[in-house]
């Protein structure tokens, strides 16, 4: 019986486990003024992106940088056409799975107010 039962537990010892790794994202601070500013580079290998404003009074709108309709440059305003508006504390995921265009395209930011932090997550 202790033959078999050692059997065993050396037949599940010998199975290799296989390590979990989870996709851990970049992540880049930034700071946001009053003019627009770039606050990521185009990379095709981008799956993910997420905007996150940890600010208690900023309003931040992030745009892409060109829009993929027409590849006319966008105006990144607070509240404006083609801009991501995020209050304070909110954030923002745009997925690519599925072919999301704007994922890998670069980024740009601007605030309605002076010096405001933006922190920035990216997938690969």
């Amino acid at each position: 019986m202790t033959r078999i039962l050692l059997a065993i537990a050396l037949l599940f010892a010998a199975i290799p486990a296989r390590a979990q790794t989870p996709q851990m994202p970049y992540a880049y601070p930034v700071t946001v003024g009053t003019s627009q500013v770039a606050v990521m580079a185009l990379n095709p290998s981008r799956r993910r992106i997420m905007f996150v404003n940890p600010n208690p009074v900023a309003i931040i709108a992030v745009c892409p940088s060109i829009s993929r309709a027409n590849s006319a440059a966008i105006n990144c305003t607070v509240n404006g056409a083609g801009s991501i508006t995020l209050l304070p504390y909110a954030s923002q995921v745009l997925d690519g799975v599925g072919g999301n265009p704007l994922v890998p395209s670069a980024w740009n930011a601007i605030s309605n107010t002076a010096s405001s932090a933006l922190t920035v997550f990216e997938w690969e």
